[in-house]
């Protein structure tokens, strides 16, 4: 038993011996011969971790080894073997055969080092993002101002997303509100510092944890859902795009606002629009065939459709306001201006603004016993409500009645009226036509000539004219809605313009009354000569 653990002794003492020959390697890296032990020169390896390179020595292994436990060989298959990268850390792997060996010096880095060296060349054109490799974790870190980047970086990021940390935020820069800001004022609105009622469409702006406000007050709710369509198609602003940066809200009211609307009934015969030209009134120039488009607004057929059976009708637009209109029909002799009227409306009210101008005719009705009187009106009457749905154009629903006194036909009573109830839309500042109405007025003028000879017989013929005309009436009504100025001020005290009203008055009284004395004085030869 004593000689078994002495030879077990003296075999454990010449392994060591063998072991620390085998681990000195020269300095310099050279060959060296120790013995019968040949050592070949060292290499450099490095790989990660999880990962396996195969390597070839120029002799059989017969033994392997590594000094730590960083590296890990296995899979020896005559002179060829793999070393796994377990843990980052350096390692010496030594093989061996029969009087040689040589040593591989093994760097295990981080599995992340590949994805690392991998991000940073696909990241590198986003200076603002770094990419970060510590403690074996992958780290992104930076802040992205520009839309076109920021696609680029989520389109990069989502295959890595699962092995880093992204840090990386989205923060829109001053170029991306400078751009919204030309998109709303593309729209009809503008951007301030501070909004109120009484100037609508001007929007605010304003940024907080977060969160872009967008307040102001609107003319309509058309204008309300144009501003959210703008910010909805900025997907900067969609949380799902930004990661959750940026977020936009509303704050938009309809500012209660006041149109004008005036309305003029307008004759217009035949021969007047035969002799329409091409004028124009506050720069408004309409198309040289007036004709065509008056008969199409009338309801005839166009002249470049034939076989038709039916116009255009309904009502067309002047693009000038009812001033201006009026100057056209005037420059071009049309004078017939038959009624007109003027109202003040909230818009989108539901409430009718109502104009009456004319009188009421008391008519007795007979009973069986009694008699009473009846009031019949008669005028014209205009009924409008409505308001804008858009910020330049506006809704107006109409019942227009125009009444003439009655007349009295044998034992009856006769009234003509027109009446038209519709609803139209017109831009604001603009005259919208509704036309489809015809008259067919008779006109007999004389007899005109010399006084007393113009109403003998036979002598008459020589000494008056009498004309008789019969024309094809189109009535017209011109409806121009604008928006009341609702900051128009006194420019000077009531007593100021109204002190001397009360002597110019009674002066200009006394002053017509005697011109008038005057003319009845006038010589009995002119009044003998006229009646």
């Amino acid at each position: 038993m004593k000689s078994f653990g002495l030879i077990f002794s003296l075999l454990f003492c010449l392994c060591c011996v063998l072991s620390g020959a085998d681990e000195m390697v020269p300095a310099d890296g050279g060959v060296r011969n120790q013995g019968d032990l040949l050592s070949l020169p060292p290499e450099r390896i490095s790989i990660s971790t999880g990962e396996t390179r195969r390597i070839e020595v120029p002799f059989v292994i017969e033994r392997y080894r590594s000094s730590t436990l960083n590296a890990r060989v296995s899979q020896v298959d005559g002179r060829a073997f793999e070393v796994e990268g377990v843990s980052a850390g350096n390692a010496i792997v030594t093989v061996w055969a029969q009087g040689i060996s040589k040593e591989f010096r093994v760097t295990v880095s981080s599995s992340l080092m590949p994805i690392y060296r991998e991000l940073s060349r696909e990241l590198g054109d986003l200076p603002e993002v770094s990419v970060e490799l510590s403690d074996d974790v992958l780290t992104l870190r930076g802040e992205i101002t520009r839309v076109l980047r920021w696609d680029y970086f989520r389109r990069v990021i989502k295959r890595y997303e699962d092995r880093c940390r992204n840090y990386v935020t989205f923060q829109p820069g001053p170029e991306l509100f400078e751009e919204l800001k030309k998109q709303f004022t593309s729209a009809g609105y503008s951007v301030a510092e501070t909004v109120s009622p009484q100037t609508p469409g001007q929007l605010k702006l304003q940024v907080t944890n977060g969160v872009l406000m967008v307040s102001g007050y609107l003319l309509s709710e058309s204008d309300i859902a144009s501003v959210q369509r703008i910010l909805a198609s900025q997907k900067w602003l969609s949380p799902e795009w930004n990661g959750q940066a940026m977020r936009a809200e509303t704050d938009l009211k309809i500012a209660d606002t006041q149109l004008d609307v005036g309305v003029v009934f307008v004759g217009i015969t035949r021969t007047q629009l035969e002799r329409l030209g091409n004028s124009s009134a506050d720069g408004t120039v309409l198309s040289w065939n007036l004709i065509a488009w008056f008969r199409a607004l009338a309801g005839a057929a166009p002249d470049d459709l034939s076989g038709t059976s039916g116009g255009k009708g309904l009502y067309s637009y002047l693009n000038t306001d009812l001033k201006g209109s009026l100057v056209f029909f005037g420059n071009n002799g049309v004078s017939d201006f038959r009624d007109a009227g003027h109202v003040t409306l909230t818009s989108n009210s539901k409430n009718y603004a109502t104009y009456e101008n004319g009188g009421t005719l008391n008519v007795k009705v007979y009973g069986q016993d009694t008699a009473e009187l009846k009031p019949i009106e008669f005028g014209l009457k205009l009924k409008i409500r409505g308001g804008l749905v858009r910020a330049d154009e506006a809704r107006l629903e109409l019942e227009l009645e125009k009444s003439l006194a009655p007349v009295k036909q044998d034992e009856d009573y006769f009234q003509r009226s027109t009446k038209t109830t519709t609803e139209i839309l017109c831009p604001l500042n603009q005259t919208a036509v509704i036309a489809g109405q015809k008259d067919l007025t008779y006109s007999n003028s004389g007899p005109n000539g010399y006084a007393f000879l113009r109403h003998i017989p036979v002598i008459s013929w020589f000494a008056s004219s009498e004309e008789e005309q019969q024309e094809e009436m189109l009535l017209l009504i011109l409806v121009s809605p604008k928006i009341t100025d609702s900051k128009v001020h006194m420019t000077s005290l009531p007593s100021d313009d109204t002190r001397d009203v009360e002597s110019s008055i009674s002066r200009s009284i006394r002053e017509r009354r005697e011109k008038a004395g005057e003319q009845e004085s006038g010589g009995w030869f002119e009044k003998m000569f006229t009646w």
